[in-house]
């Protein structure tokens, strides 16, 4: 069946039934500079982009006009976890990376992809590369997290690692989601990313978040923990 705009504003009124004033207050809390419209949980929205993706998710994204946090949020989904061929997903991508406008619909967004077929896995990769030198900040943090979610592994980490190194970290976002890499690296791959840590090469803010990240994870020895510290900058 063909989704409709009376779709859309049924499911417009379904954000509204579920929406939380109190969670509403926390979350845009963390996300300074955005305000949702309704403060819907992350679960509900995903469940409701799952039921799209199975209705008609190009109907879904023909009708629909993302002016608000949740819209936006369950577009990204849409675009990232529904069935479709991937090339036409890329250009979807395309389309929502400038939709972009916080660390939280970014993140979801990254982790909504199900890259499991290892020539799509590829392509994506091929995508992103360009993107960790983007001047726009959350498409640079899109590559980012991308590579956190997707690619922290043995055929990517050297590559990961150097693209992380190289990549501009000016603008906050795009700092902290290297930060946060950087320790995701740690934990799976720690010789080859404590020889990035060793270089120094990284920005003060980012090279000393990083170790602030990777000493508070639990899956970090102890005396490894101590030792990272002098690498701080």
């Amino acid at each position: 069946m063909a989704y409709t705009r009376e779709d859309y504003g049924a499911m417009l009124a379904q954000l509204e039934a579920l929406g939380e004033p109190g969670y509403k207050a926390f979350h845009e809390r963390l996300i300074p500079g955005t305000v949702m419209a309704y403060g819907v949980r992350v679960p509900a929205m995903r469940a409701m982009a799952k039921k799209i993706g199975k209705q008609d998710p190009m109907g879904f994204l023909a009708v629909g006009e993302p002016r608000s946090y949740e819209e936006t949020m369950i577009r990204g989904m849409v675009i990232a976890g529904a069935p479709m061929p991937f090339e036409q997903r890329l250009g979807l991508v395309d389309g929502f990376l400038p939709l972009i406008g916080n660390w939280a619909v970014c993140d979801t967004f990254c982790s909504s992809f199900k890259l499991k077929k290892p020539e799509e896995r590829e392509a994506m990769w091929q995508y992103l590369r360009p993107l960790f030198q983007s001047g726009e900040e959350f498409t640079a943090r899109f590559a980012v997290v991308m590579f956190l979610c997707h690619y922290v592994t043995q055929d990517k980490i050297g590559e990961g690692l150097a693209l992380l190194e190289a990549a501009p970290q000016s603008p906050y976002y795009v700092g902290m989601a290297v930060a946060w890499a950087v320790s995701v690296c740690y934990v799976k791959f720690p010789g080859e990313t404590l020889a990035l840590l060793r270089r120094r090469s990284l920005p003060a803010f980012t090279q000393n978040k990083a170790i602030q990240k990777i000493r508070e994870s639990y899956r970090v020895a102890r005396e490894d923990k101590d030792a990272l510290l002098a690498y701080k900058v």
